[in-house]
């Protein structure tokens, strides 16, 4: 016994299944050719990526901002990459490349590099024009530490518009043990941005040794000496300490006749 009404719902059933099996075949046909492309080679390829020969060409491609950004990339990630002369092409993109987007991977793949013949172009990219290529440059400059880096870093810190770039100079700056580091330090710690006043006091507290709190005037006599050249200043190893432990200590003098 059939049950009444279900006619229309089973022949509108089979309408729709014959209506995809019809339209299917451009779409298995379309199926096929990709398949046919995803060849053991391409996959391979996309594996690995663009070749070194190619990163080189899109770093350096006049005509493409974002190849030149994409290859600069690529290339810092390889340790021939951040070598010679690829680090004298990053500085002459850093300083003339017209996209903002290019010299900031440009200033981060010097900052990784970390060679000091490139610390003045990277300290100048603290005055960019844009305020994430500043930002990049401060970062690098953590890394990156010479002393021509000291002025532009102090300045930024206490005077950029932007408090990221405030709060990255003041970190890159805990590699200078200098009264005037110190001084620049102290008065960032009045900074309205809490990350610019964080990144100060974590920066003094690795100069000094001592944590004095946050509030200004509690630093204001703290003096920084830097370290002598032939002298530097570094912690003692675990085996200095050891070996200070075993040696004998010196007897006291025999008290003099008399006393």
């Amino acid at each position: 016994m059939k049950t009444p009404g279900r006619e229309p719902f089973v022949l509108l059933t089979c309408a729709v299944l014959w209506g995809g099996l019809c339209g299917c075949g451009d779409k298995l046909d379309g199926l096929q050719e990709t398949q046919k492309r995803w060849t053991l080679q391409n996959f391979l390829k996309k594996l690995r990526g663009q070749s070194p020969k190619q990163n080189v060409a899109m770093a350096f491609d006049p005509n493409d901002a974002d190849r030149r950004r994409e290859g600069i990339l690529a290339l810092s990630e390889r340790k021939w990459g951040l070598k010679e002369p690829y680090l004298k092409g990053y500085a002459a993109i850093l300083k003339t490349d017209e996209d903002p987007l290019v010299r900031s991977a440009a200033v981060r793949a010097l900052g990784k590099a970390k060679d000091p013949k490139y610390l003045d172009v990277v300290a100048r990219s603290l005055l960019d024009r844009v305020v994430f290529v500043r930002q990049d440059a401060a970062t690098a400059l953590d890394g990156l530490v010479g002393d021509a880096a000291v002025g532009p870093l102090r300045d930024r810190a206490a005077n950029d518009i932007d408090q990221d770039v405030r709060a990255n100079c003041a970190k890159a700056l805990r590699h200078y043990r200098r009264d005037d580091v110190a001084q620049t330090l102290v008065g960032c710690l009045s900074d309205k941005a809490f990350s610019v006043r964080h990144e100060s006091h974590a920066s003094l507290v690795e100069l000094t040794g001592r944590d004095l709190g946050y509030e200004p005037q509690d630093w204001a006599n703290v003096t920084l000496q830097a370290p002598s050249p032939d002298k530097p200043q570094k912690p003692d190893s675990w085996w200095d300490r050891l070996w200070r432990r075993r040696k004998k200590p010196t007897p006291p003098p025999p008290p003099k006749a008399g006393k």
